[in-house]
């Protein structure tokens, strides 16, 4: 069975389909021994051959993510010790922990990634075999391919991960912290979370369908905007870290600073690549694409080719920047004795917040298929 990545045409029997990605027709042909159809003209992916099999392992893997789910949410993820005082904390706490100290926003936004997105992600993926198997035909594909396409590009688990180790090494050189055995529950989860994902090929119909007749403009708004928001996120406290009444401010810098100057290089760079590195080189990509239309360089057939790669890896490393606003939660949520000690969100954690956002609403609002036209 090939499964289509969009509306295919019919002329004379023959079967074509439309590249979402530069707006080239494509003829279907019989894939034989490979399992994708690419583009004649920019080579992304066209179709794709599954069997129904297949798509039976993608459900019994999002079925098994969200029975790891309710476990991995119950039982304390870590704990910390400090003058005899034991804190811990579990995944929703540290989820829910900035709304607290006032920041609804940014709380609501590690709410939904870490955790709404991807169990709605999960169970679109059974749904769209329950649709295969002809249970749930009233269902519209075109709906399940819009709601799956949002919640795999929203679902950010593997980050949360990452933080998770990241402030144990940062917190194990302070005092004692012990990981739980339920982040096991955890690890399983997303295992099974990315497993029920790599058989479901849908594609971005949904984005390249809206008739943003303004993408060029609006995402060259976006991106200036996410530029502003990137100074203050940089320049203003991130974190606020109290210990017996010293209050040590911390913006992004200064953090990254202080984990290398205390011999751990390897969390420092790990920050610095995160929550300096990709939100300024998503920012200035998407920048040179859109200069690059605007002022017609680099714009022959090979490099359209190079700046669709760049615009596909600028929206694949997207939600690696949100790792420093999860950290921020988990320590804040983790470490809250304020007679002993206690970490404090600051203003630069909405700016952050927001140039993350920014930064992947660009990508979604952009057509790349403005890339090939000529008159751009």
């Amino acid at each position: 069975m090939i499964e289509f990545a969009m509306n295919d045409l019919d002329k004379n029997n023959i079967k074509f389909t439309i590249c979402h990605h530069c707006g080239q027709e494509n003829q279907i042909v019989d894939l034989g021994s490979y399992k994708k159809g690419l583009c004649s003209q920019c080579f992304s992916s066209l179709y794709y051959k599954h069997s129904k099999l297949n798509f039976k392992f993608s459900f019994i893997y999002a079925l098994t993510a969200l029975i790891l789910f309710i476990p991995s949410n119950i039982y304390p993820i870590m704990s910390f010790e400090l003058v005899g005082n034991e804190f811990s904390v579990t995944f929703i706490q540290s989820a829910i922990a900035l709304h607290d100290q006032g920041f609804d926003f940014v709380s609501l936004v590690i709410f939904l990634t870490a955790f709404v997105f991807p169990i709605m992600n999960s169970f679109v993926v059974i749904t769209i075999y329950l649709k295969k198997i002809g249970i749930l035909d009233f269902i519209k594909f075109k709906s399940l391919n819009k709601m799956y396409n949002f919640t795999k590009k929203t679902s950010f688990v593997e980050v949360y991960l990452l933080a998770i180790v990241v402030g144990y090494i940062k917190l194990d050189d302070i005092s004692d912290v012990i990981i739980h055995d339920n982040i096991y529950f955890f690890i399983a989860y997303i295992i099974f979370f990315r497993l029920s994902m790599n058989n479901i090929h849908t594609t971005r119909e949904f984005l390249s369908k809206k008739k943003f007749g303004n993408s060029y403009s609006l995402t060259f708004a976006l991106i200036i905007t996410g530029l502003l928001l990137y100074i203050p996120a940089n320049y203003f406290t991130m974190m606020n870290i109290s210990k017996f009444g010293n209050i040590t401010p911390d913006t992004i810098m200064s953090g990254i600073m202080s984990l290398a100057n205390n011999g751990m290089i390897e969390i420092a760079i790990i920050i610095f690549i995160a929550s300096i590195v990709i939100p300024l080189f998503k920012l200035l990509g998407m920048l040179f694409i859109l200069l690059s239309m605007k002022y017609n360089f680099y714009n022959n057939r090979i490099n359209k080719i190079y700046k669709l790669k760049l615009y596909k890896f600028i929206d694949f490393i997207g939600k690696w920047s949100i790792l420093d606003i999860y950290m921020v939660a988990l320590l804040t949520s983790l470490i809250k004795e304020e007679s002993i000690a206690f970490i404090e969100a600051g203003s630069a954690v909405t700016y952050f917040t927001m140039v993350i956002l920014i930064t992947i609403v660009a990508t979604t609002t952009f057509d790349t298929k403005l890339i090939w036209n000529k008159n751009e």
